[in-house]
């Protein structure tokens, strides 16, 4: 009885939640208290609003009493709390992560009198197994029933989870990307109606990385440069990932609505430790880029992480990124980019300046949000041999808390060091790795370009238009706000600009 008096209370106190904590993040989403992780049923609806649903612990700050937390936006920065969609119905059940559609044409006959219906397929974890199970929504995906004839796919495991569901125009048909997580397979499925699922293949390959296989997505990009489409595979890795713990990967290639074939070696999505089980949104239109978000963190801490104990919740999302996919030294790569520039929450221009050799400070103190964004352009990088470094360094004017990066343009590494802030350390836990670092293997018309959004205790880096990307999270005693950009050695004709904004919360509402 305790366990649905909590989860009952829990879905009355969502909108009773205070988002001014200095480690909250004021432009990514975070839960209004308990524990967050993978971010599930991302879709748009016909009323032209974002819906996040994600993992959610309403009762406690670890992982457990899995439900579908659920939000909305209309645009992906400004987000309203929503009650729990979808709970369990005893305390050995968990509501683990899958994906949610809109069923426009009523292909599963629970919509007769609208084109708005929303379906939830999503994995039931019991001691038992893992199944697939869905449920369906007439109220554009406020509340769901489950369906009376679940599971609609069992494979007698325990490890079997994280359905993604898209339609394939082609075949006409649904199509369901799963994990066989222990067996490092992702399973194919398909479907005329969301209920009847038929097994259509599996893909694996030599060499992947991970001990575990999550969260597949299966999505479909328009190449301009080739007049083409293709897909990307996306598989996130947890335990096991190259740095520790968890990440997303992916590998391009063709799906034809059975099999997906890769071309190319696997990528991972971020050189730095905290972007994992991101997940892209359906319904969007055919003629928008990819639209995903990710889960901002680790496996191997984020049960311990200060915010738990500070401010009631654990666990944020990251950026809403637009990704492209594009030929970057001769591989395809999908690039990620802040939404829409960040439109709705930029403000005003607090910093332009210009240097050779020299220091650009920024002082953001007065940023209520305490959250900026910022551009770095290195340009005439000439020569048989570029000289010097471009480095970033966030400081408290409050404490000795900082966070530094940038790149060394004689090697081309970039790296990203957060040992600096002292509230989390990897004194309470080895596995916060202190620093990241990525190479850039040239630069192209002699320029190079990073860019980044810090938000309290969250760092986004893109480098060159988001050919890389790093999220990073870092927990200081003091608020990081002031930004010096430091220019050291730089060869003659080579110049640096520096831009910044101040970044309204989300959360003013």
């Amino acid at each position: 009885m305790r366990f649905f008096v909590l989860s009952a209370l829990a879905s009355l106190a969502w909108a009773s939640s205070d988002y001014s904590g200095p480690l909250r993040p004021q432009v990514r989403f975070s839960p209004p208290h308990g524990f967050m992780n993978d971010p599930n049923g991302l879709f748009l609806d016909p009323k032209g609003i974002y819906h996040l649903y994600y993992q959610y612990n309403p009762t406690g700050l670890v992982a457990g009493n899995q439900h579908w937390g659920h939000a909305t936006s209309r645009d992906l920065y400004h987000w309203t709390n929503q009650r729990i969609a979808i709970s369990p119905d005893n305390s050995d059940e968990a509501i683990f992560s899958g994906s949610a559609v809109v069923d426009s044409e009523n292909t599963s006959g629970f919509f007769p009198d609208q084109d708005d219906g929303v379906v939830a397929i999503y994995t039931l974890d019991t001691p038992e197994a893992e199944t697939q199970h869905i449920a369906y929504s007439r109220d554009g995906g406020y509340s769901f029933t489950k369906y009376a004839s679940n599971p609609v796919i069992d494979s007698n495991s325990t490890d079997f989870r994280d359905p993604q569901v898209v339609w394939h125009p082609e075949t006409q048909k649904w199509v369901m990307a799963v994990a066989y997580a222990k067996d490092l397979v992702i399973g194919f499925y398909t479907s005329p109606n969301l209920k009847d699922w038929t097994h259509a293949s599996n893909f694996s390959q030599k060499g992947l990385p991970g001990d575990q296989f999550e969260c597949p997505n299966m999505v479909k990009f328009s190449v301009d440069e080739i007049d083409e489409e293709k897909h990307v595979l996306f598989i996130s890795i947890n335990p096991g990932a190259p740095l520790g713990g968890s990440t997303t990967m992916y590998l391009v290639g063709h799906f034809n609505g059975t099999h997906f074939t890769a071309e190319d070696p696997f990528k991972l999505a971020d050189f730095s430790k905290d972007n994992y089980a991101a997940q892209w949104y359906s319904n969007i239109p055919e003629d928008q880029d990819p639209i995903s978000i990710a889960w901002a963190s680790n496996w191997q801490y984020t049960e311990e992480v200060p915010t738990g104990q500070l401010e009631g919740y654990r666990g944020s999302n990251s950026l809403p990124r637009v990704n492209t996919l594009q030929k970057v030294d001769g591989t395809w790569t999908v690039t990620s980019a802040p939404y829409d520039g960040l439109s709705t929450v930029k403000g005003p221009l607090i910093s332009r300046q210009s240097t050779r050799n020299g220091d650009i400070a920024v002082d953001f103190s007065k940023v209520d949000s305490n959250a900026i964004s910022f551009d770095v352009e290195v340009s005439g990088i000439f020569g048989p041999q570029a000289t010097g470094e471009v480095i970033f360094n966030f400081t408290s004017s409050t404490g000795e808390d900082f966070l530094d990066g940038g790149i060394h343009l004689d090697s081309g590494e970039f790296w990203i060091n957060r040992a600096g802030t002292h509230g989390f350390t990897t004194a309470d836990n080895k596995a916060f790795t202190p620093s990241f670092n990525t190479t850039i293997p040239s630069f192209a018309n002699g320029r190079f370009s990073y860019s980044g959004v810090i938000d309290r205790s969250l760092l986004e880096i893109f480098l060159n238009g988001g050919e890389q990307s790093a999220t990073t999270s870092f927990f200081p005693n003091s608020p990081l706000d002031v930004l010096t950009v430091s220019a050291r050695s730089l060869g003659k004709g080579t110049t640096v600009k520096v831009n910044a904004w101040g970044l309204e919360s989300g959360w003013n509402s």
